[in-house]
């Protein structure tokens, strides 16, 4: 056969500017046999294949192996094979006019489709099948394989007409492909079992659901097999058999070996919560529970509630160390709000991660979201292909093929990142497939649920969804959870389980571990409360912020150190301002999320000296920090005086909770043991009183901007009735009757004008969620693209709301731009500050020696200022730096720029 084997004319790979190149069928079975010896080494990976197809495992194996060396027919075509015309004509003495017009996923996709359709290849273990009966199962399963560019391959040309096969295929190419296919198949026969074919019918709906993880897996095989460093070009003809068992077989071994996904390692044979944290002596009730809990065998979804500071983190991975080691998951991934957020757990991860495997394979630990780089201990854990730590240096490591993009993190043994990261994994997003893969073999973690609107929540149950469908078990955290949102994620993860039943929830306790696996139902555990935790907080409406004022102005002179929560970037600004001139600055800091990415580092980092758990009575005595939501999820801070402004009760409880957080003395020194010494903890909440007669404005009269943070203002009025009514949290007893009562469906003591406002808001959430809806995948239809889906041109949000532009702030001296930050590495990252559109869309141009100074700084940037905009600041007569942008409707705007406020963008007078 080899002497008339036509595939052997034809190229697969090439030198961008050379000569080399590597034949298309030795690619094709460098693929498969990726895909050969990550089946044969993972028994996982096949039994999830085997568990969800529902078929024999050899079947299952040759199905997926075979199609590896037919993922790359679209190759085949002359149009793909013209655009190296050298080769076209040095292979085939051919020369061709034909553009490459359609991608060769697609059009691969389209070569197996009509192969399928004239029975003319035998893709299947026996030659008596009808193939017609299996056309729609096994056309999900070449949509899967063709598709390993990130998106599924498309059926129709720009045009929108359908893509035709004449137009793509001549007599050749049909003839090397086809083949190709009689030689590879009965390559993979004679290495594979031959076993009996289950009935289409029968698993033809399992296949669809089983695409999404074959979509991955072809993605993960190709990038491997790809790698030249790995299966370098080959043009020497040789039998097929030769090249699979000499050079194919070996090579892929050697790729998955130094990419560092060959072995998995073994869970840890203890997993209880001394083995993991050593030096926590005295669990928690709620750590103590989840050591000792039933896990039984199939899928878990588990909801842990406690209050702020009880160790829910330690508790959840007590709880996923143990669900690996019955078998449930072979790594974890910790899904958190914010990069800020997913930095600090990274931290944390690193010091035990490795407490979580067995010895003698090292687990892999990646940092997932956009500013990873900035990262130095993430940055310093990656090494080079092959590299070990040993034990005894117990240092966070990853190998430099995992950690080289976002979208591979997720198949690290222990990942951690924003939820955005996950959340990409049920999106029409480019290799979303390779994302699901990584995920389906974790137990997924996610932190702060409750923190997540309508749009994001709808998006989380979607991947509950498809997490429970693959295998997957997931720990969901939160300090406050209304009951409603509990039971839309515990019915997500049950439909993931093919179970259907309605979801009865009936405990009110709080704390709480709510759990669901098919097997058991759901159960809801009631947890004791840590008793440090339990103490009673004196709750005061104040309306007029100079009151507010006096009593920071008070609290500080008295040495005690102070936080005002502030729902918007404008009011924390608008605070400070007001307080520097009764306080004076020495004192007093801002923090929130509108300042260049290196100086909101170190504003951080001195708010968690100043604040934090190790911080002294020096430190703390007589500070003041004005804050916006930054400092309330996540950093680990302790007050002795808390204002904030009125939000919704979930966000005013999880605020209340960095409140006399850790025990000190009366002088703010910690304790080690016994109870605070302070005066009693008083939370402060700024804004209006619930008045009987509350308007339409009744919030938006206060807080013009936050009106738009927080709509439903119905429920703010009942939030602040409440605790009124109160005049005291007594914690954790209140938590349950009052989230559920400011979150009640049925509130009518709300007046008049609020409920319609917040019908519109409940109205503009059904209209997130929709969206939602529309944008998620679809786990039935399997792994194909869909009419308002798999757009090339469309980007899919993870999350709704005002655009963010991406601000670059550089200083001009008149001759040079430099940036903002002087940074060792990344001073253009670290002089980053992200802000909506409304207020900066588009640089302003400039002429003269700035504008030339421009040009020549764009040209020197890493993506050539593409993907952000240009300021140059220039410094006043007064010491303040000042620049101009322009906002999305054109309009010129003034940036000004302080180190100790931020970001301040106003219209341009005149």
């Amino acid at each position: 056969m080899m002497d008339d084997a036509t595939y052997f004319r034809y190229w697969g790979k090439a030198e961008k500017d050379g000569q080399h190149y590597h034949l298309l069928p030795y690619h094709c079975l460098d693929v498969a046999a990726v895909g050969h010896w990550l089946l044969s080494n993972n028994a996982e990976l096949r039994h999830k294949f085997t568990d969800i197809i529902g078929a024999d495992e050899a079947f299952c194996c040759r199905l997926l192996v075979q199609f590896l060396a037919f993922h790359d027919f679209g190759k085949f075509s002359e149009s793909f094979q013209n655009l190296r015309p050298d080769l076209l004509e040095k292979l085939q003495s051919l020369t061709s006019t034909k553009p490459y017009t359609v991608r060769h996923d697609s059009l691969g996709n389209l070569f197996l489709k009509n192969a399928i359709e004239r029975e003319a290849s035998p893709l299947f273990l026996r030659k008596n099948i009808r193939q017609d009966e299996w056309q729609d199962a096994i056309m999900a399963v070449v949509k899967a394989h063709t598709g390993h560019h990130g998106v599924p391959p498309q059926m129709q040309g720009a045009n929108g007409m359908p893509l035709r096969f004449l137009n793509f295929f001549n007599e050749d190419n049909a003839l090397a492909a086809d083949q190709f296919i009689q030689q590879a198949a009965g390559l993979f026969c004679s290495r594979i079992a031959e076993a009996d074919l289950p009935l289409p019918f029968e698993i033809e709906e399992r296949i669809k659901k089983s695409s999404w993880l074959m979509a991955g897996f072809t993605v993960l095989c190709d990038w491997l097999g790809s790698n030249s460093q790995w299966f370098p070009f080959c043009k020497e003809v040789m039998p097929l058999e030769d090249y699979w068992t000499t050079r194919a077989l070996s090579q892929a071994e050697r790729a998955i070996r130094e990419a560092g996904i060959n072995a998995k390692p073994q869970p840890a044979k203890q997993s209880d919560f001394l083995s993991l944290f050593p030096k926590i002596t005295t669990p928690t009730p709620l750590q103590k529970y989840v050591s000792e809990c039933h896990i039984g065998t199939s899928p878990r979804l588990f909801i842990l509630e406690d209050v702020t500071g009880s160790g829910k983190t330690e508790a959840a991975l007590v709880l996923a160390s143990r669900l690996m080691v019955a078998g449930l998951g072979n790594g974890l991934f910790v899904a958190l709000p914010t990069m800020a957020t997913s930095n600090a757990m990274y931290e944390r991860m690193a010091k035990v991660y490795r407490r979580l495997f067995a010895g003698g394979v090292s687990p892999s630990l990646v940092l997932a979201h956009g500013a990873r780089h900035l990262s130095d201990s993430f940055m310093a854990s990656v090494t080079n292909y092959g590299t070990q730590a040993t034990d005894e240096e117990a240092t966070a490591q990853c190998s430099e093929w995992l950690a080289d993009n976002r979208k591979k993190a997720l198949l690290a043994d222990v990942g951690v990142g924003t939820l955005d990261q996950a959340l990409l994994a049920v999106l029409p997003s480019r290799f979303q497939s390779l994302r699901l893969l990584g995920l389906a073999g974790h137990i997924l973690i996610i932190d702060e649920v409750h923190a997540y609107d309508p749009y994001m929540n709808k998006l989380l149950r979607t991947l509950l969804t498809f997490h429970a469908a693959f295998g997957g078990s997931a720990i969901l955290l939160s300090a406050t959870l209304p009951t409603h949102i509990r039971r839309g994620f515990i019915a997500a993860f049950a439909s993931g389980c093919a179970d259907h039943q309605n979801i009865t929830l009936q405990n009110d306790a709080y704390p709480l571990v709510t759990a669901f696996s098919q097997e058991g139902g759901t159960t809801e555990i009631p947890i004791e409360a840590i008793p440090q935790r339990c103490c009673r907080v004196e709750v005061k409406l104040i309306a007029k912020q100079d009151e507010i004022e006096d009593l920071i102005v008070e609290a500080a002179n008295r040495g005690r150190c102070v936080c005002w929560i502030r729902n918007t970037v404008h009011d924390a600004l608008n605070g400070y301002v007001s307080l520097k001139e009764k306080l004076g600055e020495r004192n007093l800091s801002l923090f929130h999320a509108r300042f260049a990415m290196g100086d909101r580092l170190e504003i951080e980092n001195a708010v968690i000296a100043a604040f934090g758990k190790e911080s002294t009575a020096q430190e703390r005595s007589g500070k003041v920090l004005i804050a916006t939501q930054v400092v309330e999820q996540s950093l680990d801070l302790d007050f002795d005086f808390l204002v904030s402004d009125l939000a919704p009760m979930d966000l005013l409880i999880q605020r209340a909770g960095r409140l006399h957080r850790h025990r000190r003395d009366e002088h703010g020194n910690q304790l080690s043991e016994g109870p605070d010494r302070r005066e009693s903890p008083c939370l402060i909440i700024h804004g209006p009183l619930p008045e009987e007669s509350a308007a339409t404005n009744w919030y938006k009269e206060a807080f013009p901007k936050a009106a738009f943070v927080y709509p439903s203002h119905g429920c703010l009025w009942l939030t602040a009735r409440l605790l009124a009514d109160k005049k005291a949290l007594t914690m954790p007893d209140d938590a349950r009757e009052l989230i559920e009562a400011a979150f009640s469906e049925s509130a009518n003591t709300i007046p008049a004008p609020l409920r319609q406002r917040d019908e519109q808001a409940a109205a503009q959430w059904q209209a997130d969620q929709s969206l939602a809806h529309i944008n998620m995948l679809k786990l039935a239809e399997g792994y194909t693209a869909t009419v308002n889906q798999w757009r090339e041109d469309m980007k899919t949000p993870t999350r709704l709301g005002a655009l963010d532009t991406t601000l670059r702030l550089a200083r001009w001296d008149g001759m040079n731009l430099t940036p903002w930050y002087p940074h060792e590495k990344h001073p253009w990252d670290m002089s980053q500050v992200g802000v909506g559109n409304f207020l900066a869309a588009t640089e302003v141009m400039h002429d003269g020696p700035l504008g030339d100074a421009v040009s020549r700084l764009k040209e020197q940037l890493p993506d050539k200022g593409k993907w952000s905009v240009l300021v140059p600041l220039e410094q006043e007569t007064d010491g303040g730096w000042q620049g101009e942008v322009l906002n999305k409707d054109g309009i010129n705007m003034v940036l000004e720029y302080d180190r100790l406020t931020g970001v301040m963008i106003t219209k341009k007078e005149g």
